[in-house]
């Protein structure tokens, strides 16, 4: 894992997704980086592999860099094949928002609306370390959502995301709700032990998902632990009043019915298969076994902000978040 500066003279591999690929200001930032001694290599990605495939060629070329060029499906491609590389062979990891909900990135602090120029400024900084979650054979670096969440991920296109963006999401679960599937769930964990219906399961390295919502409020990517989060089965209007208090607050507590933990591990059993979403990827299954890999990747832009607790009214360092208004309706989160 490296965590020296980034070198002006260093190899940087972009890993682009085909919304990045298409942005002219990323293509004046590789021309600029170029003219300023960087060697940089774009990798434009069309079928699944591909990055994993640049990553690949990135270690083999010695790259000091890895750039994910996309949301956070492109991060967990380009995560998951640096945690195949050996430690010291590992470049660092960047990533810039050109996905759908960039959750991850936003987290950070990142600015989907300032683009590409946000890599030259991170440049002049140090990388830092940076947790894996492990689900199983695989590894994720935000968030695992099983239940409606991962449901509505699933059925929700790609050509649908790139029309309406991170509402997308919202619209595909209004529907859901009224119809929502709920699932038999053994859950273990050090210092718990549930077995019940569950509506949502949550398991972040990050706090947010589907495109700003803090499930995980608490979750930072630099603790060495995984926020794990069960929303059991009930009334929908009920469970609006609960995550919408889920959403604000800032700590690792549970919210009245709903189950908040932070762990090292975990190991949830299903009675049947479900839709289990990472990273924006699916990931069906029966039975998962989380744990957490601390500070194993070395990223490259702005540190994760510091979760304190806050008292009501206060602002929150979590920028970006959602919460439900009374009725239901979307509106920013008044601690953001």
């Amino acid at each position: 894992m490296r965590l020296a500066m980034i070198q002006q003279n260093a190899t940087i591999y972009m890993v682009l997704n085909p919304s990045s690929a298409a942005d002219e200001a990323l293509r004046e930032l590789v021309s600029e980086l170029r003219e300023g001694g960087y060697r940089v290599c774009p990798r434009c990605t069309w079928e699944e592999g591909d990055g994993a495939r640049a990553v690949a060629e990135a270690a083999a070329d010695n790259a000091q860099l890895v750039v994910a060029c996309g949301g956070d499906g492109t991060l967990h491609e380009v995560a998951n094949a640096l945690m195949t590389l050996d430690a010291a062979q590992r470049p660092a990891m960047a990533g810039l928002p050109y996905g759908t909900g960039n959750d991850f990135l936003t987290a950070l602090g990142v600015d989907p609306k300032s683009g590409a120029a946000q890599l030259a400024d991170w440049l002049g900084g140090e990388p830092w370390p940076v947790d894996v979650g492990r689900i199983n054979d695989r590894h994720f670096i935000n968030m695992a959502t099983a239940g409606v969440g991962a449901t509505v991920t699933a059925e929700t296109s790609r050509g649908f995301k790139d029309v309406a963006g991170s509402l997308a999401y919202f619209v595909k679960a209004i529907p859901a709700a009224f119809d929502m599937p709920v699932h038999h769930l053994n859950a273990r964990a050090p210092g718990l032990e549930w077995e019940g219906e569950a509506a949502f399961i949550f398991v972040g390295n990050g706090p947010q998902s589907g495109g700003g919502w803090n499930f995980c409020p608490a979750a930072q990517i630099d603790d060495g632990l995984l926020d794990l989060v069960i929303v059991p089965a009930m009334g929908l209007t009920e469970m609006i009043a609960q995550m919408r208090e889920l959403v604000k607050q800032p700590d690792a507590v549970d919210c009245h019915d709903i189950i908040y933990r932070q762990v090292k591990e975990a190991h949830l059993r299903f009675e049947e298969e479900v839709p289990l979403n990472l990273d924006g990827e699916s990931f069906p299954g029966q039975e998962f076994k989380f744990s957490v890999i601390p500070g194993v990747l070395s990223f490259l832009g702005p540190r994760a902000p510091t979760v304190s607790a806050e008292d009501d009214g206060a602002e929150s360092d979590q920028g970006g978040a959602k919460v439900l208004g009374e009725e239901g309706e979307i509106r920013p989160d008044p601690r953001a």
